[in-house]
This record gives C-alpha cells, sequence and structure tokens, in this order.
C-alpha cells in the first residue's frame, strides 16, 4: 500500500504500529506500517519524531516532495546494512579502473536491453512506423557494439546517453501533440510526459535505494555514475536497468487516462506538476505497476510479468555474483601477499 499525504494542515503521529493523519483536529483511520510499502508526503505537514523512527525500523521507503518543485526531493529509510565483506568488495571494485569499467558495462548493456518493452508498446499503440522503429534498433544495436568496446566509465556513459536522447526523439515523433513533448527535460519538467517521467524515475529510485540497503550494499559509491557529496550513485546505477520500465509505465497510464488541462498545472518557476485531482489516479496505477513489473529475458524478450521488488532482489544478486568475477579476476591476483 502506498501512502500519499498531500493535504494542508495535517499531522501526522504515531501510535501502537500505526499512523495516524488528522487534518484540523479530526482523526482518520489508522494505517498501519506493516501494511504500507511506501509513504510520500507533499508539502510540510507536521510530523512526529516517533513516526521517522519507526518508518525507518519498519524499512518503509519515504519520498519527501515539495509542491512548488524546490528544494530536491528527499528520500528516508532504514541505515546501511551491516554485509561489511560485500561493501569492502564494492570499494575494492570500485577503485579498480578495469573493474569499474566492466560494472558500468553491465549496468548499461540490462538498460539497453529494456528498451524492446516500450519500443513494443508504442509499435502496437501508436502504429510506430517500420522506419523510425528500424531506426531506433539500429542505434541501440550500434551504441551495443560500442558498448562492448568502451575503455572508460566515461566513454560508456556518452554512449548510453546518445542512445537516451535518440529514445526521447522517438517519443517526439510518436506522442501526440497535445502532451507537447519536445525532449527530456527536468529540474522544472516542462510538459506533462516529462513530470510524468520524473515523478516515476524518483518513486523507483526509492524502490531501488531501499532494496540495495537491504541487501548490504552501499548506495553512495557507485561505478556507473559520477560520486559526489549526498549522490547515491549505486542507487542510481541500479536504477538504469529499470528506467525503460517506467517509460513503458507512464505512455501506458497517458494512454489509460483521460487527461484534461486540468489534470495538470503549469508555474515557470515549478514546470508542469500532477494537479491534486489526479494524483490518487497515478498513485494507484502505480501501486498496480510495482506489483507487475515488466520485464524481459536475457535474449530481449518480454516474459511474465513480477513484482517490482523481487526483481530488484534478483538483479542485486546477480550483481553480487558478477563483482565476485571480478574481484577473482582483477583484484585478487593483484593482492599483495
Amino acid at each position: 500500500m502506498i501512502c500519499v499525504i498531500d493535504r494542508k494542515e495535517t499531522t501526522v503521529e504515531y501510535r501502537a504500529g500505526c499512523l495516524y493523519l488528522r487534518k484540523k483536529g479530526k482523526k482518520v483511520q489508522p494505517i498501519p506500517i506493516n501494511q504500507l510499502d511506501q509513504l510520500v508526503v507533499y508539502g510540510n505537514p507536521l510530523v512526529q519524531t516517533a513516526v521517522w523512527r519507526n518508518l525507518a525500523a519498519a524499512a518503509v521507503p519515504v519520498i519527501m516532495l515539495s509542491v512548488r518543485g524546490k528544494p530536491q526531493c528527499a528520500m528516508l529509510g532504514s541505515g546501511l546494512a551491516v554485509r561489511l565483506p560485500l561493501r569492502r568488495m564494492q570499494h575494492r571494485l570500485a577503485d579498480h579502473a578495469q573493474a569499474r569499467v566492466e560494472m558500468a558495462r553491465w549496468f548499461v548493456s540490462r538498460k539497453f536491453r529494456g528498451y524492446c518493452l516500450p519500443l513494443a508498446f508504442l509499435s502496437e499503440a501508436y502504429r510506430l512506423s517500420r522506419t523510425v522503429e528500424e531506426t531506433f534498433c539500429s542505434q541501440r544495436e550500434r551504441a551495443g557494439h560500442q558498448l562492448q568496446m568502451a575503455v572508460s566509465v566515461g566513454e560508456i556513459m556518452g554512449i548510453e546517453g546518445k542512445l537516451a536522447h535518440n529514445w526521447f526523439e522517438l517519443l517526439t515523433e510518436v506522442l501526440p501533440e497535445d502532451l507537447r513533448f519536445k525532449g527530456r527535460n527536468r529540474r522544472p519538467p516542462r510538459d506533462p510526459v516529462n513530470s510524468l517521467l520524473s515523478l516515476g524515475y524518483t518513486l523507483l529510485l526509492s524502490e531501488v535505494r531501499r532494496t540495495i540497503l537491504t541487501e548490504g550494499f552501499d548506495p553512495s559509491l557507485g561505478f556507473l555514475h559520477q560520486d559526489y557529496p549526498g549522490r547515491e550513485t549505486l542507487a542510481l546505477d541500479f536504477m538504469e536497468i529499470f528506467r525503460t520500465g517506467v517509460d513503458l509505465f507512464v505512455l501506458q497510464w497517458i494512454r489509460a487516462t483521460s487527461l484534461d488541462s486540468a489534470s495538470f498545472y503549469y508555474r515557470k518557476s515549478d514546470g508542469c506538476r500532477l494537479s491534486k485531482r489526479t494524483r490518487p489516479l497515478f498513485y494507484q496505477a502505480w501501486a498496480g505497476q510495482k506489483e507487475e513489473w515488466p520485464r524481459f529475458t536475457a535474449f530481449g524478450d518480454e516474459s511474465e510479468p513480477r513484482p517490482l521488488r523481487e526483481l530488484l532482489v534478483g538483479q542485486t544478486a546477480r550483481a553480487r555474483e558478477f563483482m565476485e568475477q571480478l574481484e577473482e579476476r582483477h583484484v585478487s591476483k593483484t593482492a599483495p601477499h
């Protein structure tokens, strides 16, 4: 269950395993913490510190979003897990140039495979022309070859960024003009599609962060994204694998939902945002998407959907196995005896 707090003058209290939301002193139905998958908070409600402590203890991810779009969102969760051998291996590999390149390639190659899912939807729902589809498939194939030949993380980032640009260019050609999508933009997003993509990526990042903490990784030290104070780069690395799932979700939601001029609001400083009236529709659909996340096989074919959390755990396990291989191949051979 996802709980979204977006009402003004709301007070949130904790008692006996439950959250109690009150507006102007009026009590509402208690929400058991053990039934929460995620808490999303808009604006500035009054929240007891006991709420944050018990949410963290229960490993319930929290996203705090500003209604005005600034400052950037904040995320809360439980502290680092205590699997020290795994975290030490992660740090050793991040310090090894060749191992870091191979890990960065590992993440991006999985993202490239994921494009097959939204591409198939566009082909069916929007009657994507064969020329446009073949052009992007050729670009993806070329990027895949370049990825295998890349010798630095910077080169890999450039290859990934170029294909992402090609992908969003494709969307500009097929999405209806009334959505005003002219390519990817953010901080702030300037059209409905970018607004939904940004929100979807934020929700995904919260799920990714929760999983890699639970599985024992250090979210602050990644391989693909550059380290930066306050930036959890490993969470961003893992998120790349699932980004195309958000793209597919947004495309499907736009197609299936009756949207009008009141579905979004626009401000110069804040960009385009979902209106309060439309947010419940989005979060309800997102909750369903998390339970039936689209996935692909190793050959790029669509397979039966599975819960997002299950897929995240599976990818962290595969990453750990690959890291162990890199440790044996690169780090162990160079370690002093």
